[in-house]
């Protein structure tokens, strides 16, 4: 019998792809959803259909990751956890009720009934880059994914979504490393700090065009090279989609004997930080049919500049991260595709 990973946040693009990719990797895996609705769209998808995965995949719903004991029956069983559900910032959510505090309240509830589980061995969290970097990053400053921002409490107010999710971070990942610290877990907990996160977004295939921009880093991609003059300068650090699934693998497969001591949190960067976002110039140069006939056409993409160095997550996991090239190609790729159109 193989052991049971719980993965979480499986309706969005890091998500999906990390459940994909668990099933591939042989493990029993068991999602969790919102709604009956949203487990059976998962459960519809191509990707997950031709795995036939059979009973190696089941689903918990939890309706709400704020409630106390939220994960208590998700988690039984359960060896691993691939925690990726945490809101994102989506334009019109308000920013206290939607992003922050679900964000801030879900993180305890999972140590909480972690705590409860004695099968747990490893609990690994997906977070952000900007945990790691100040609201308002200095590019001269070069931060990492063990760099830890010290704001601990709530602010008096939050102005945007893109603020809560931020704050809602840091916040959440200094309260994991106290309750480490107070709690000395019988399982370990690993952090993931991705960039923007751009590449095939498998849980869309057959949607329509229209659903490739939602919730996601591809969104603003793929507005840069349709035309559109996005107006809000995002961090200049990416990551492809294959990469950051990767990383979840390998870091859930990591030796516990390297651990210096259960409990002790490892800390993971997946970022590379770019001189500009120069999407048109690569779709021209790897889709020029598309361009010719104005399929893509040059938009803007602003970068907010930062330093972020994740080559320690190279080194300890023996991997290389992909091309920003190839993520632009391979995001641009969908699109072609979802709309009928020849790729080239």
């Amino acid at each position: 019998m193989t052991s049971l990973v719980l993965v979480t946040g499986v309706t969005g693009l890091i998500g999906f792809r990390v459940l994909l990719e668990t099933l591939r990797k042989g493990y029993t895996v068991r999602f969790a959803a919102r709604s009956e609705e949203k487990a059976q769209k998962v459960l519809s998808r191509p990707a997950i259909q031709g795995l036939n995965a059979g009973d190696r995949l089941s689903y918990v719903l939890i309706p709400d990751i704020s409630a106390e004991n939220a994960y208590d029956e998700a988690l039984k069983g359960v060896s691993y956890v691939l925690h990726v559900g945490t809101p994102v910032p989506v334009p019109g959510y308000d920013p206290l009720t939607q992003i922050y505090n679900p964000t801030v309240q879900s993180i305890p509830n999972l140590l909480g009934s972690a705590l409860k589980t004695p099968t747990l061995k490893r609990l690994v969290i997906t977070s952000s880059i900007v945990a790691n970097l100040a609201p308002n990053p200095d590019p001269a400053v070069t931060s990492t994914g063990a760099t830890r921002i010290p704001i601990t409490a709530p602010p008096e107010t939050i102005s945007s979504p893109f603020e809560a999710y931020v704050l809602g971070k840091i916040i959440s990942l200094n309260a994991t490393d106290e309750f480490i610290a107070k709690e000395k877990p019988h399982f370990s907990i690993a952090h993931i700090f991705p960039g923007y996160v751009f590449g095939r977004n498998d849980l869309l295939d057959g949607e329509g065009t229209e659903l490739l921009f939602q919730n996601s880093s591809n969104g603003y991609l793929l507005g840069s090279i349709l035309g559109t003059e996005i107006g809000m300068p995002i961090h200049g650090g990416y990551v492809h989609i294959d990469d950051v699934a990767d990383v979840h693998l390998r870091v859930l497969e990591l030796d516990p004997a390297a651990d210096s001591a259960c409990g002790t949190p490892h800390s993971f960067g997946a970022c590379t930080t770019l001189e500009a976002f120069n999407t048109f110039d690569i779709v021209e140069k790897a889709f020029p049919k598309a361009v010719a006939n104005g399929t893509f056409s040059r938009g803007a993409l602003p970068k907010l500049p930062i330093s972020y160095d994740s080559s320690e997550t190279e080194r300890v996991l023996g991997m290389k991260f992909r091309s920003f090239e190839s993520a632009v190609a391979d995001t641009a790729a969908q699109y072609l595709e979802s709309r009928g159109l020849e790729v080239a």
